[in-house]
């Protein structure tokens, strides 16, 4: 189907609906009554629907933990999901994260990427077939969740407690093209110590996220040799340095480079910076003995093998590690580790190696929250139709289906893969700083998602 004048005409409209959603922080926050996941999560969830109804869409706002929009009748449903909920921003942004600006053709702003901007792309695709008129035997319903970033509450209730029947086949546009036809597990859960001294050390702010910024509180006599030192250490973590002084107090901060814990290897983590210098620094007490424990079973290794947990398969590769966060908090100091486990793996049998890797040692492991892998083959309806659709429109006769250790509302479901919307050339800026979508990708966006809708709903 030729869909390029449409797609020229609409373009604009599209590029402004981006920026209304974009320009609503909705990163988590406390809840208030009525929102459960803060007012922003809450007000972008809602303008997705209004935006959708507007455009002809039957909508329902479910306690504003998650909603559909339902485009045309049949007796069986193609869904589209994705979330309207975004990391925290960090520092460092070329603009106002929510005040989205186009700079040398490039949109930034937190969420074009993940995943506001996809998902209104996807709703400008139905748009377009709604225009045109096509015959659609299959209902298109956009299921919309409000925290998918933290602890997916969203999908629950909408699944589990409203008993919102799931679409026969469905998609997300919350990963990479070609497309995803399975996910390892996400296993996330804490190491913890207790203190017998007075520590102050923080680092990151969440599981699924490399942490690009930490910080530890020293003794000011130190300061000669953090800085006698700071070039090596630069060299060996990738990360910068610097120091503040107060009240005969020194602060050593590190700053890295944030990236999706999927795929870790794409950041520099500063809460490993500041162990490593601790252990060069040999500052002694506490803090160098959680250092040396640090570099010892963690370290640089970004597969888990110095804990006892280098799992691999051939389907999907190597576990993933990442330390999204360090906090002091009740006398006991905290890591927050986020694994990406290979599907022939059950989580449970990730944590059955840490824990016999942490015997011995101060640390015990703690809280674990697991999801699973999924696996959708690939001669399967929908993996076929949607790597044909992908090939077709990109020339790529070459592409195969992946796997990959993100986690997307796939797994919410049966029959549900993450299909773009991230193009080979396309930097991955998710939960990274200056976040942007290249304005010149859209087009090919639109036809992807175009091909692919009218193919699995008519």
């Amino acid at each position: 189907m030729d869909f390029e004048a449409r797609i020229r005409e609409d373009r604009e409209s599209l590029i402004e609906d981006i920026k209304k959603l974009v320009s609503i922080d909705s990163v988590e926050a406390a809840p208030q009554e009525g929102m459960p996941f803060g007012e922003g999560a809450a007000e972008a969830l809602q303008m997705f629907l209004d935006m959708a109804e507007n455009l002809g869409a039957k909508t329902e706002n479910f306690d504003n933990y998650a909603g559909h929009a339902d485009f045309g009748e049949g007796e069986e449903t193609l869904g589209i999901l994705g979330h309207m909920d975004v990391v925290p921003c960090g520092d460092g942004w070329l603009c106002d994260p929510f005040q989205p600006e186009v700079i040398d053709g490039k949109l930034y702003g937190r969420g074009v990427l993940d995943n506001k901007g996809p998902m209104a792309v996807c709703l400008h695709a139905v748009k377009i077939l709604k225009e045109m008129g096509l015959p659609l035997r299959k209902k298109i319903r956009f299921i919309v969740g409000a925290n998918e970033e933290t602890d997916w509450k969203c999908v629950d209730y909408y699944f589990n407690q409203k008993k919102i029947a799931p679409p026969e086949l469905s998609f997300t546009p919350d990963a990479e093209f070609p497309l995803n036809h399975a996910e390892k597990g996400v296993f996330q859960y804490q190491l913890i110590t207790d203190l017998k001294e007075e520590i102050e050390l923080s680092g990151g702010n969440a599981f699924n996220s490399v942490a690009g910024s930490a910080y530890v509180l020293l003794d000011g006599t130190v300061e000669a040799q953090i800085q006698e030192k700071k070039a090596k250490w630069e060299e060996a973590t990738g990360c910068h340095f610097e120091t503040e002084s107060a009240d005969g107090k020194i602060k050593l901060l590190a700053h890295g480079f944030a990236a999706h814990a999927a795929n870790p290897e794409g950041g520099k983590n500063a809460i490993t910076a500041i162990m490593y210098a601790l252990c060069d620094l040999k500052v002694g007490g506490e803090l160098e003995k959680i250092a040396a424990f640090y570099m010892e079973r963690i370290g640089f290794n970004l597969c888990g093998e110095n804990i006892g947990v280098g799992l691999s398969d051939e389907v999907s590769g190597k576990l993933s590690f990442n330390v999204g966060k360090v906090e002091v908090a009740d006398g006991k100091l905290i890591f927050s580790i986020d694994n990406r486990v290979p599907v022939s793996y059950k989580c449970k049998e990730a944590q059955e190696l840490i824990e016999k890797n942490l015997e011995g040692t101060r640390f015990r492991f703690a809280n674990p929250d697991i999801i699973e892998a999924i696996y959708v083959p690939k001669d399967s309806f929908l993996v076929q139709t949607l790597m044909d659709v992908y090939k077709e429109v990109t020339g790529d006769e070459k592409a195969e289906p992946q796997v990959d250790g993100a986690c997307s509302y796939a797994r919410a479901l049966d029959n549900c893969v993450a299909f773009g919307a991230l193009l080979e050339d396309q930097p991955n800026l998710m939960h990274q700083k200056n976040e942007y979508l290249e304005l010149d990708k859209l087009d090919m966006w639109m036809k992807i998602y175009l091909e692919a809708i009218y193919r699995l709903a008519k």
